[in-house]
């Protein structure tokens, strides 16, 4: 489990997040590895799971979208620790592909009345979606200029 411990904390997502905490992240995540070519997410299926990439690359994509490539570090479904609701993106395995999945309802039993490891931790989903967002309209913003510029 302390590998797990110290794999979690070189993930953005849970950075500033302590070792207690932690360890319950750590002791709901189950490792779960993909074929050159499986589906890990489809777009439109309910979010259950964080999926956090240990090796390999995955492609995101959804239709008429530019598709991102993810690997080490990367993470899928961060909102689905907040509402489980729809995927947005397919993520298929390039590769042989290791994760973590972090279940919703797992964890949520585990942190279940201990509201100071809740607040922990749903602060750093709330940092990491905020960062997310702040980079996506940075990256509008950029692209708007350009499209004013041409």
């Amino acid at each position: 489990m302390s590998n797990r411990l110290e794999e979690l904390k070189r993930i953005f997502l849970f950075r500033g997040v302590s070792d207690p905490v932690l360890a319950i992240v750590a002791d709901v995540a189950r490792e779960v590895s993909l074929a050159s070519g499986e589906t890990l997410v489809s777009d439109g299926d309910p979010e259950k799971a964080l999926y956090v990439i240990r090796r390999g690359t995955i492609r995101a994509s959804r239709e008429k979208h530019p598709s991102l490539f993810l690997g080490p570090g990367d993470a899928i479904g961060v909102i689905a620790l907040i509402d489980g609701g729809p995927m947005g993106l397919t993520a298929v395995a390039l590769e042989r592909v290791d994760v973590l999945l972090i279940e919703r309802t797992s964890l949520a039993e585990k942190l279940a009345g201990n509201y100071e490891a809740e607040f922990e931790l749903y602060r750093a989903v709330a940092r990491s979606l905020a960062a997310n967002f702040r980079r996506s309209v940075d990256d509008w913003a950029i692209a708007g200029s350009k499209w004013r510029n041409d």
